[in-house]
């Protein structure tokens, strides 16, 4: 019996941070038909700003079909935790499961590295972290994790922030970080949209280097690291 996966973003207005998420569900369509043959059916949903919503594509799956949402997020937070349930619950589909979000994983950190290479970082520069922000505690923790593995990685110290109004912010985080040569920022963002051009202004204003997001348009390899987490925490279901 086929497995449906509704892989579940958050949403964006950005055209480049549409084509990213579009290509990891295409890329995880293909990767899952040539693993697993026709087993698995793939749709894609959204918990804001696009559509479809995942209330929506829930809602044309057959009641008694195995269905599974993986959420296309990098964190625990609110959207996991509240949207995601209320809406498996409020379904009517008999055997549903939530996914783990796709970090904190060892391989963002990895890929967290190369960005910042790109971005002229050397080791010893100093780095810290931004993270979109949650209001949930467990959201929060699980970015502290992540930068736990980024700095294990680097083999340096170092601190995070978050893009949003919480504490500790991304704005407060560089401005502790001043004064000891140029700062680099690995941007634990999925891609480009809000938040990223909103830490770039931050940059601009700070003389700070902000790396590109996980994923950018045009860039495979990206697209195949945050695959291999979708089918890592897909395997955890196992």
């Amino acid at each position: 019996m086929p497995i449906n996966i509704v892989a579940t973003a958050h949403g964006t207005n950005s055209p480049d941070g549409r084509s990213t998420i579009e290509s990891i569900i295409e890329n995880l369509r293909s990767l899952l038909s040539q693993r697993l043959g026709p087993v698995y059916h793939v749709y894609e949903a959204y918990v804001d700003v696009q559509f479809p919503t995942l209330d929506e594509v829930l809602e044309g799956l057959h009641s008694e079909d195995q269905t599974i949402i993986l959420p296309l997020l990098l964190s625990t937070g609110y959207h996991t935790q509240v949207d995601m349930r209320d809406a498996a619950k409020e379904s009517g589909i008999s055997d549903i499961a939530i996914a783990a979000p796709l970090g904190p994983s060892p391989l963002m950190a990895q890929l967290m590295h190369h960005r910042l290479i790109e971005k002229g970082w050397r080791p010893g520069d100093t780095v810290v972290m931004a993270g979109a922000g949650s209001s949930r505690t467990d959201g929060q923790e699980a970015v502290a994790r992540q930068c736990a593995m980024l700095s294990n990685v680097l083999a340096q110290e170092v601190t995070f922030g978050f893009i949003a109004d919480i504490s500790p912010t991304i704005e407060e985080t560089v401005t502790e970080a001043q004064g000891n040569g140029p700062i680099f920022v690995a941007n634990y963002l999925l891609g480009r949209g809000f938040f990223d051009q909103k830490l770039k202004k931050l940059g601009h204003q700070r003389g700070a280097h902000i790396a590109e997001p996980l994923v950018v348009p045009g860039d495979q390899q990206s697209v195949d690291v945050i695959c291999q987490c979708a089918l890592d925490s897909l395997g955890q279901l196992e």
